[in-house]
């Protein structure tokens, strides 16, 4: 997994450390990231062997987003000022290095937190395009009118396409605070999950479907909890083991272990592991850096980490990816 922030050999699960060149070369894929050093906020990649190659040109920012699930584009964000307003537009990003990006709808106020279906073929994401913030389904085309799945005035976000693809869980405001919610994939079938008047938010679904995990601020400050899709089962991630705000959490492929990241008092993150099942969690980094942003290799094996000790909340102004550790 990727730990933004790792400073020198921070973990304390065995096997952690750097790898050799061989073992490099053996994994999977490579890292996404952004990156401001060509003047503008652009998207790069990098593979486990430290080539980079530059994927975003232009005079906009651009943000990367989720992959697509065959691993063949990237969806990507260009964020853009007109007439003294901020305008965003999503892209489909083929990573083959010769076709351009697919725009898949005019720049607006908001257009954010997309989902890919498991097929590839549709993904939600947040829309103002006929309401203050309503989840609407896309197809990676240009031209192809965008679905309205929810319709509240409030506001709904954060949509997540469950591993089958027949469901989407989000978050809606209609009562005054952010609450999650289900619904079937064309928006019908809606139920509410979560019943409390704090902020939920946030829902990310296990690979299996068995379970989400959600940010809450039900006990006065940003836990994680892993959830049911029926609503049922909800427990704090960390148990007793809570050490500041948490958030950014990253399923393993297998769905058996969850990464997160914790804000300390002093400004610092750290990076843990907990095993779905049940457990203590782990951590990973020591806590005397800002770790932030886990994500895991596709093998669910390794994470890199950038070489940045620096208290900056991205990987930015890094000018390359270090060395890759085994979790």
């Amino acid at each position: 997994m990727l730990g933004v922030g790792c400073s020198g050999r921070c973990g304390g699960t065995s096997g952690s450390g750097p790898l050799s060149k061989e073992e490099a070369r053996a994994i999977p894929g490579a890292v996404i990231f952004l990156s401001e050093r060509a003047g503008r906020k652009d998207v790069w990649k990098v593979s486990p062997e430290g080539v980079e190659t530059q994927l975003t040109r232009g005079e906009e920012d651009v943000y990367p987003g989720p992959l697509s699930p065959d691993g063949k584009s990237l969806l990507v964000i260009s964020a853009t000022e007109e007439d003294g307003l901020h305008r965003q537009q999503m892209r489909v990003l083929p990573l083959d290095g010769k076709s351009p990006a697919v725009p898949l709808h005019p720049p607006r106020a908001r257009a954010r937190n997309a989902s890919w279906a498991p097929d590839g073929t549709w993904l939600v994401a947040e829309s103002d395009a006929e309401g203050f913030s309503d989840v609407v389904r896309l197809e990676p085309r240009e031209g192809v009118p965008e679905v309205r799945l929810t319709q509240v005035p409030q506001g709904c976000f954060e949509p997540a396409v469950s591993p089958d693809g027949k469901e989407v869980a989000f978050v809606c405001s209609r009562e005054g605070d952010p609450e999650v919610y289900v619904a079937n994939a064309d928006g019908s079938g809606e139920r509410r999950l979560t019943f409390f008047h704090h902020e939920d938010r946030t829902p990310k679904w296990s690979p299996d479907g068995k379970w989400l995990v959600i940010v809450s601020d039900r006990e006065r400050k940003d836990r994680l909890y892993f959830l049911r899709p029926d609503g049922s089962d909800l427990r704090a991630v960390s148990g007793e083991s809570f050490e500041g705000d948490e958030r950014e959490a990253a399923w393993s492929p297998d769905g058996q272990r969850l990464v997160y990241v914790s804000r300390l008092p002093d400004g610092n993150a750290r990076i843990w592991m907990v095993p779905v099942a049940g457990g203590a969690p782990v951590a990973l980094t020591d806590g005397k850096h800002r770790d932030d942003m886990p994500a895991w290799s596709p093998d669910g094996k390794y994470r890199p980490s950038c070489p940045s000790a620096r208290a900056t909340r991205t990987c930015t102004s890094c000018a390359r990816m270090a060395a890759v550790r085994r979790v």
